[in-house]
């Protein structure tokens, strides 16, 4: 385990846009979960140490061997392991990093830390978290949506889907404007399925994305799984806040 040193003070506020509220932290308010980092053999980035020191998370490591992507077993043995983690986590309001073996090409520009969202205030943490982590790694922030070419036959309900998506979108970058003013947000509506966007052709350094909910306890969603399959960088999987129905019990 990590020592992380001290703790900020939090701000908390929130931001309504296009009728949509969700809750916003300055960068490194006071945390109470932490950050399990699953790596093969090296250690926690310094752009995690360093959040966590200043954000009072604790910071723990959980070495996996690598696999072959070759190798399906046991590459979905791994996943499957990772999965059990961050649920484990959730339960503790706390994220998983998947540090990334692979060597990303150069690159000319900013780093690219990217956020996928589905749908909001779902994935708020998800903004929050890769808010943050962008300006820790002195990156820029994409928040990607993804909505496929066709729903059936005659492309029933795209025309919605699409009015939708921009929607979510313009509804992100200003969240995350509202949490981190000064970061470059940039948003990217792609053509393909959720599932599709986060695979070997995503252009990040960073992928962020809704892990399990904090409760009830439960699965990895297919897009997660997705990434954690074909995703050509680190994943940070967060945890995302219970579903309305239970909310009453546990907070009450």
């Amino acid at each position: 385990m990590y020592w992380t040193g001290g703790i900020l003070r939090s701000w908390v506020g929130v931001v309504t846009v296009h009728g949509t509220t969700l809750s916003i932290r300055r960068p490194d308010p006071v945390e109470r979960g932490g950050v399990v980092v699953v790596c093969d053999s090296e250690g926690a980035p310094d752009w995690v140490v360093d959040w966590c020191r200043r954000s009072g998370r604790w910071l723990r490591r959980h070495e996996l061997p690598a696999v072959s992507p070759d190798d399906l077993t046991a590459a979905a043995q791994r996943v499957g392991t990772i999965a059990e983690i961050a649920s484990a986590a959730a339960r503790q309001d706390s994220s998983v990093l998947v540090v990334s073996g692979a060597v990303s090409p150069p690159r000319s520009g900013r780093p690219q830390v990217v956020a996928a969202v589905q749908a909001l205030p779902d994935d708020g943490p998800v903004l929050a978290a890769a808010a943050t982590a962008a300006l820790h790694r002195h990156a820029d922030l994409v928040v990607a949506h993804g909505v496929p070419t066709s729903f059936a036959e005659r492309s029933v309900g795209l025309d919605a889907a699409l009015d939708h998506a921009h929607r979510l979108l313009s509804t992100s970058v200003a969240a995350a404007h509202a949490t981190a003013p000064d970061l470059t947000v940039v948003p990217l509506l792609l053509r393909v399925r959720p599932y599709e966007m986060v695979g070997e052709g995503l252009d990040a350094d960073l992928l962020v994305i809704g892990g399990p909910r904090t409760f009830p306890p439960g699965p990895l969603g297919l897009v997660a799984h997705s990434a954690l399959h074909h995703a050509p960088c680190s994943v940070l999987l967060t945890p995302r806040a219970p579903r309305p129905e239970f909310l009453p019990d546990v907070y009450s």
